[in-house]
């Protein structure tokens, strides 16, 4: 989830990156598409942020600035290269809330983490994220963190492969783009001689 969430701009390495929050209605709507809100939540959270519309424009750039934060410590790791101290200290600030906030309760048979925090809170939504990167941060699934190898996209991605060799974010889109430019350079290199 929380690559996911740094994930949410499109083409980093571009002069204008595309940015996908850009209200707090983006950010329900991101919630509601990883499964962090139900409909009925984020309907309320809707409401909620109409109410309270600097309260909600408060709540993205605190998820901006948390998401930029987590992208600078994840692309450290990829590059094996020391995290900024000063993304490790906003991030275990926000940690830290996130854990006060937390609480262990039954799903079923079995026990879960809820990390939703204050019901009025509209910055609630970034605890799962941020409990979600603690999580991957702590794993030995870190070293599976890669950064897609086209220059320009800059997505970050769980490489789930066996031998651990996957180079983009997605082999439809960045992949594909590699293989056409290479077969592109390759007739044009045949065609010269």
């Amino acid at each position: 989830m929380c690559l996911d969430f740094v994930n949410t701009i499109d083409w980093r390495g571009r002069a204008e990156p595309r940015e996908f929050l850009n209200s707090y209605q983006d950010l329900i709507s991101w919630a509601r598409h990883v499964g962090i809100l139900s409909k009925q939540n984020a309907e309320l959270m809707t409401r909620k942020a109409e109410k309270r519309s600097s309260d909600a424009i408060a709540a993205v750039e605190k998820a901006k600035g948390i998401r930029e934060a987590l992208y600078r410590i994840f692309i450290a790791k990829t590059k094996g290269v020391s995290a900024k101290k000063a993304d490790l200290v906003l991030f275990n600030k926000v940690l830290s809330r996130t854990m006060a906030q937390s609480r262990i309760v039954e799903a079923g048979d079995v026990y879960v983490w809820s990390t939703g925090g204050r019901e009025d809170a509209l910055d609630g939504i970034i605890n799962p994220i941020v409990r979600s990167a603690a999580d991957l941060l702590l794993s030995s699934d870190l070293k599976r963190v890669k950064s897609c190898a086209d220059a320009e996209c800059g997505w970050l991605f769980f490489d789930s492969s066996r031998n651990r060799s996957r180079r983009w974010c997605d082999m439809s889109d960045c992949g594909n783009r590699a293989k056409a430019s290479r077969f592109y350079l390759r007739k044009k290199k045949d065609a010269r001689a």
